[in-house]
């Protein structure tokens, strides 16, 4: 069994079917909990929506998680982020989508996104465990601040508008609300860590030891998310799963999305082609686990593409004329989400599979060793679509 870096599914279990199951009981208890605490904000935001006509009504789950985010991503970087007094905000997020729609010029992007991020956004400072509710002016410095990491662009996008509605109610309304998704935030820490902290009791030692070895490179985010984060990202994918179900259910055809991590044979060995998408598997190794998904896709109607990290996901947006795509994408806890929130605003029907662990080369592991996923969650999402 292969050594946690920072999370495992496996539990020291042969597969992850346990982690599933404690999953989507607790991802229940979370919208359960949310029901009396945050989810009336949510409410009277849906109000706002249809008044207003900003957007087609989503799930309430959907609402309900961008609110558990705002209060856990606040509570862990908003003294950082009002900390920065002067930094190129839009160029940094500009920098973003150009190395997810030029790769060619990914790799120089990286290195000065590197620098600057360790230059002017992120300063040193104390963070405190008290959780101080934010002024509206704050809320707008801080999502300048998620969106020029690139680690929180989507996320930023949403807590925007929440910005734009919060602004419209009186104080004592908004202090209320801000009050209860702070309380939220605390009990989602204590209980999350009763109920998923066996999947991720690495996550604090990896960090200590991590040292400087982050440092400058624009991965430091990624890759230092703290314990309550990959918590939020568990229960994040599945609440995702839930509230983007029947439209994936609706879709004629699926492809499954799996990052590089997952190939057998080191980069310059795998025989995958390129095409626009991504790249298509040829089979070149058995034992391959993208391989294997391709067999099996053969024979249960759906294709498999390796994503490279930080791709263009608008390639997947809805073409006229074609028949409708469901996706299911895996990636490792720490991007799982903001990938997904990113399809949905391509418009593109989907559901995530988390990886077991993570193991590439390039972000965690210095050798380097090949990731996967828990095939049977793969095939209950795809049976979702056969009943």
């Amino acid at each position: 069994m292969r050594k946690t870096i920072t999370y495992s599914l496996l539990n020291n279990q042969n597969n992850s079917e346990e982690y599933y199951r404690a999953i989507r009981g607790f991802a229940l208890e979370v919208l359960d909990k949310a029901s009396n605490a945050i989810t009336p904000a949510a409410d009277e935001f849906v109000e706002y929506i249809k008044e207003f006509n900003l957007e087609e009504v989503r799930k309430t789950e959907e609402y309900v998680l961008e609110l558990i985010s705002f209060g856990i991503l606040w509570y862990i970087y908003g003294d950082k982020a009002l900390k920065v007094k002067h930094a190129p905000f839009i160029t940094l997020s500009r920098m973003a989508e150009w190395r997810k729609k030029h790769q060619e010029w990914k790799p120089v992007i990286d290195i000065f996104r590197g620098i600057m991020m360790t230059l002017v956004l992120l300063p040193k400072h104390n963070k405190t465990n008290e959780i101080k509710l934010p002024t509206l002016e704050q809320i707008d410095k801080v999502c300048r601040w998620f969106e020029a990491t690139g680690e929180f662009r989507e996320q930023a996008l949403r807590f925007i508008r929440w910005r734009a509605y919060w602004s419209t109610i009186d104080h004592n309304s908004l202090e209320g609300i801000l009050m209860s998704i702070a309380l939220y935030t605390r009990w989602f820490e204590q209980r999350s860590n009763e109920v998923l902290g066996v999947y991720t009791n690495n996550v604090e030692r990896f960090l200590e030891n991590s040292g400087t070895h982050y440092l400058w490179r624009e991965d430091r985010i990624s890759c230092s998310r703290r314990r309550l984060e990959y918590h939020l990202n568990m229960v994040g994918a599945e609440i995702m799963n839930i509230a983007f179900r029947e439209d994936f259910i609706n879709t004629k055809i699926t492809s499954v999305l799996v990052p590089g991590c997952m190939r057998g044979r080191p980069f310059e060995e795998c025989e995958a082609i390129k095409v626009k998408e991504g790249l298509k598997c040829q089979g070149c190794l058995p034992k391959c686990r993208v391989n294997q998904l391709r067999e099996s896709g053969i024979r249960n109607k759906f294709d498999v593409y390796i994503i490279p990290h930080a791709s263009d996901l608008s390639l997947w947006s809805p073409r006229p004329g074609k028949l409708r795509r469901g996706v299911i994408a895996s990636a490792c806890v720490t991007t799982l989400v903001e990938g997904g929130w990113e399809l949905k605003r391509y418009g593109v029907p989907a559901q995530c599979v988390l990886l077991d662990y993570s193991g590439c080369k390039k972000h965690w592991h210095k050798e380097g060793y090949p990731t996967q996923l828990n095939v049977h969650e793969l095939k209950r999402l795809l049976k979702y679509k056969e009943a």
